[in-house]
């Protein structure tokens, strides 16, 4: 039976966009009863707020808090509240730029808005993006904003634009809004597995939060369906949907193959916040690991001679030695290439100049990649040209991959 904590101090916020001091702050005070089990690497949740405020008085309720601040007004039979709100209630940092005579917020909750900042100016009816040292006025425009006691006032129109839930009655205006928490329980494992099963406790309101795994050739793409289906991923929601002080969640369980060393994985919810997992493959035995083929059909594509595993050790300097056969028929061009991809800073980069293998007569390929500097790195397999589709039907595609772990030159003996 899982073992559940019945408690868990919201501590931090991981955003797409990172931790920030301010929200962190901000969600130190919370604390939610969620159904947490060991076995989740992620959880996804809410938090909600509330303001309430009365006209032209000098304070607001936060969360049933009172707050000392500059009243909300009324003005040409628009609402107006002062943008320093925004930075009151921890929505943003609101920063004055006197160089263009702007106020600017950079918004800390990032899933609460469709964009991390933007501009207002005095007796303007624009809002407006900062970019390249240039000012730029969107399309849409807004309620004339205004100066009062040194305050930028801002029209309440704008709010739903952030957001933002408010309704008007009896000169008292209420707002109503969420932050989406999402928080790595388990950033990191280590297993000497080929495949790994976690989970992740998520609401109702994220929608569905998928499992992405890097593909090793730049990007992310889907566990379930996508398009390295060889890095197969089984995905099922556990049990009934939980109900906790009505708010209703769902734990979606995940299992996804290893490549050998580093896998980058990401789960991930449509522009509502994702978590990063990272999983380190011990292997044991690198001869028991075949080469990684992007599709099955791949696998009918190329036969490989040279090497005759998928996870080689060499030392640096040494040459990698690739060689085998096209199979495929229906090309386009008549090459292979070599692409070597390195693991830095949690993802992997490209750092050599492909490895161009001309096919000879019988589509047959022989050739080598000379990994200087110890590492961890992906030589991935390209094909000759290949129907892709699109407005530019053909082109080179990734067909494979071998793990490679670079090693330290040693020095010979005299």
């Amino acid at each position: 039976m899982r073992r559940i904590f019945v408690s868990l101090l919201v501590s931090s916020c991981l955003l797409i966009s990172g931790l920030l001091p301010t929200a962190l702050s901000y969600a130190e005070n919370s604390t939610s009863t969620l159904p947490v089990v060991v076995e989740d690497a992620a959880v996804f949740y809410l938090v909600p707020h509330q303001l309430t405020a009365e006209i032209n008085k000098s304070s607001l309720s936060l969360d049933s808090v009172s707050i000392k601040t500059a009243p909300l007004l009324k003005k040409n039979n628009h609402l107006y509240f002062p943008f320093k709100w925004l930075e009151t209630v921890h929505l943003a940092t609101i920063k004055w730029d006197a160089k263009t005579g702007s106020t600017w917020a950079e918004f800390d909750i990032e899933n609460s808005v469709p964009f991390s900042s933007f501009r207002l100016m005095p007796n303007q009816s624009k809002i407006f993006r900062y970019e390249d040292g240039t000012m730029t006025a969107l399309d849409e425009p807004i309620p004339k904003t205004f100066m009062k006691n040194d305050q930028l006032y801002i029209p309440a129109s704008l709010l739903p634009k952030l957001g933002i839930n408010y309704t008007w009655s009896n000169g008292v205006m209420h707002w109503v809004w969420n932050d989406k928490v999402v928080k790595a329980l388990h950033p990191t494992y280590t297993t000497d597995k080929e495949k790994i099963t976690f989970s992740a406790l998520v609401q109702k309101e994220f929608g569905h939060a998928y499992l992405m795994v890097n593909t090793g050739h730049g990007g992310m793409t889907s566990s379930i369906g996508g398009s390295i289906s060889t890095f197969k991923g089984k995905e099922k929601s556990i049990g009934k949907p939980i109900i906790i002080n009505g708010q209703t969640f769902r734990r979606i369980e995940y299992s996804v193959e290893l490549r050998p060393g580093p896998n980058p994985l990401e789960i991930h919810t449509n522009d509502k916040g994702s978590v990063k997992i990272m999983v380190h493959r011990k292997v044991l035995n690198p001869s028991s690991v075949p080469i990684r083929y992007n599709h099955p059909e791949n696998e009918q594509d190329i036969r490989f001679t040279k090497p005759t595993q998928g996870y080689l050790r060499v030392q640096a300097g040494d040459p990698i030695a690739i060689a085998g056969v096209v199979t495929a028929t229906y090309l386009e061009s008549n090459e292979v290439s070599f692409g070597v991809a390195a693991f830095q800073n949690g993802d992997f980069v490209e750092v050599e100049k492909k490895t161009v293998i001309p096919l000879k007569q019988d589509k047959s390929f022989s050739g080598s990649v000379v990994i200087q500097k110890p590492g961890t790195y992906l030589v991935n397999i390209l094909s000759p040209d290949v129907f892709v589709g699109g407005s530019s039907p053909y082109g080179s595609v990734k067909w494979a991959e071998i793990a490679v772990e670079v090693l330290p030159k040693t020095k010979k003996k005299p």
